[in-house]
């Protein structure tokens, strides 16, 4: 079985598992002071029973590979079983499963399930996105949206959308990069701290859709097996916005 199979059927049992709590769990606390549920626990499990075929190691964030690894692995699963456990706290269907397989410090193939519209996304390269087994279809046009999280706001964010003529929409977790891929929405700043397991897999699918996620630190595409878990602030841009990014990218230097 390829590495992508595995990953997609890896994907759809941790929903399944994610699924069998949404309305019974527990919650816990972590030392870092954000929840974990039962559900976060189960799809992490399913996870790695299933990527542990491959024979390669995995870095997820219920099961953490050390900084020292994850610089010297060639290649490294990175996942996140359950993103947007607040978002599943709170029963608002916004969280999903989060695959990629890094290599060289890039995602060369990943999966976002979404387990309560039914959707998973997946690419292995080639320039291809899948939905639900079909191939994706770009268009031609974006609806005129700027994506923010659900949690927190930015006055810097809300700028750049006005500046640029955008319309803000709140969504929780990496679904954020799903609709991006698929051209439902323009573009997607994260300008406070995350973990790199929230965004290699949405980064790979934006790529394979003729978009690109920008560090705004380094101003290149980002690495993920630098020794931080911690991601630089971003931005996100679909393929139809692409021609504008130095603009964007002009912007946030300030």
């Amino acid at each position: 079985m390829e590495p992508l199979e595995i990953a997609v059927r890896a994907a759809k049992k941790a929903s399944k598992e994610i699924l069998k709590h949404y309305d019974n769990f527990e919650i816990y606390t972590k030392e870092d002071k954000s929840p974990l549920t039962t559900a976060d626990l189960a799809a992490n499990e399913a996870l790695v029973k299933e990527l542990s075929k491959t024979g390669v190691k995995i870095c997820s964030e219920e099961s953490i590979l050390g900084d020292d690894e994850r610089v010297k692995e060639e290649q490294f699963w990175l996942v996140d079983p359950l993103d947007g456990t607040k978002e599943f706290i709170a029963q608002n269907d916004e969280f999903c499963v989060c695959i990629a397989l890094i290599k060289s410090g890039r995602p060369i193939l990943s999966v976002i399930a979404i387990p309560c519209k039914d959707e998973i996304f997946y690419s292995g390269g080639g320039k291809v996105v899948y939905r639900n087994g079909e191939i994706l279809k770009p268009k031609d046009k974006t609806l005129n949206l700027f994506l923010m999280g659900k949690h927190g706001s930015s006055k810097k964010r809300e700028e750049f959308a006005k500046k640029f003529g955008f319309e803000i929409k709140a969504i929780g977790s990496a679904i954020k990069f799903c609709r991006i891929t698929e051209n439902l929405a323009s573009t997607y700043a994260r300008l406070g701290p995350s973990s790199l397991w929230d965004i290699a897999a949405g980064d790979f699918l934006v790529e394979q859709s003729g978009g690109v996620t920008i560090d705004l630190t380094t101003m290149e595409k980002p690495l993920y097996n630098r020794p931080t878990l911690i991601n630089n602030p971003y931005l996100v841009v679909d393929k139809n916005h692409v021609e504008n990014l130095d603009k964007y990218l002009e912007f946030f230097k300030d």
